[in-house]
């Protein structure tokens, strides 16, 4: 990793390294035969475009944790009071921590091993925080992000692809924090932090190859079955940095 400027997220904050044997011994949520589907709960209302973004999530969230996948109803933002609302930077956002564990939590499914939210509005954690893309809690398997500062709306053809790659990023890497990963300091790596879009943007959706030790040794796939899958996934949108990192790894592995 290159060293943090300020602004980065490694300039502001502290984080530790996790090593296999500690994210072995931190009981991470593992799926069983009760448990063992990911869903999917949009909240907001979402162009026809934004939907296709949604439903590409859910196809690639599928291959990358190899769980199955389902995407549930979307939920409208007017179920959220006034309390967990705010007007910040001229625009109205809802309190990522409510999303996460009032409205993602409503109507959990019985084999629901991990539940995102992907908001349409914008989020803020606290009242000290200006916004968040996401936000997840290891231990109920509740997350939430949000699409709000993916790309100017209305989404267009134009801004498709890139707007995807962050919404794909974001998504999994609250997932990651769900089944148990933290932020990942020692390699450019999904897992990294990212204080803004640019950051954002200069991440990968690649696991560093310790982290996917530590999600592997965790959700046991066939990791062969699951770079093909992503490859393939790639290539078929067009999303050309990440199909030549997965691409090397399958070369690499001798796949």
């Amino acid at each position: 990793m290159e060293k943090p400027q300020k602004g980065d997220w490694l300039f502001n904050h502290q984080e530790r390294i996790q090593s296999l044997t500690a994210y072995q011994s931190s009981s991470p949520l593992t799926p069983n035969r009760q448990l063992n589907k990911i869903y999917l709960k949009p909240i907001g209302e979402f162009s026809a475009l934004e939907w296709e973004q949604i439903k590409l999530t859910r196809e690639y969230l599928e291959k990358f944790f190899q769980l199955n996948t389902i995407l549930q109803s979307s939920v409208n933002s007017n179920v959220v009071p006034l309390q967990a609302r705010r007007i910040s930077q001229q625009h109205e956002q809802l309190l990522a921590t409510y999303l996460r564990d009032t409205i993602v939590a409503m109507g959990r499914p019985k084999d629901a091993i991990t539940i995102l939210g992907i908001s349409e509005m914008d989020l803020y954690p606290n009242d000290k925080w200006n916004f968040v893309f996401g936000m997840a809690s290891y231990g109920k398997g509740l997350a939430v992000n949000s699409i709000y500062r993916f790309h100017q709306k209305p989404l267009t053809n134009k801004q498709f692809n890139l707007s995807l790659e962050r919404l794909l990023k974001t998504a999994s890497h609250e997932i990651g924090h769900m089944f148990g990963l933290i932020h990942c300091i020692e390699a450019n790596c999904l897992m990294n932090g990212t204080n803004s879009l640019a950051e954002t943007d200069k991440s990968i959706a690649r696991l560093c190859s310790k982290c996917q030790r530590k999600l592997n040794s965790n959700l046991k796939y066939d990791n062969r079955k699951r770079l093909k899958e992503l490859a393939a996934f790639f290539s078929q949108n067009k999303l050309t940095k990440e199909f030549k990192l997965i691409n090397a790894d399958l070369i690499v592995s001798g796949y």
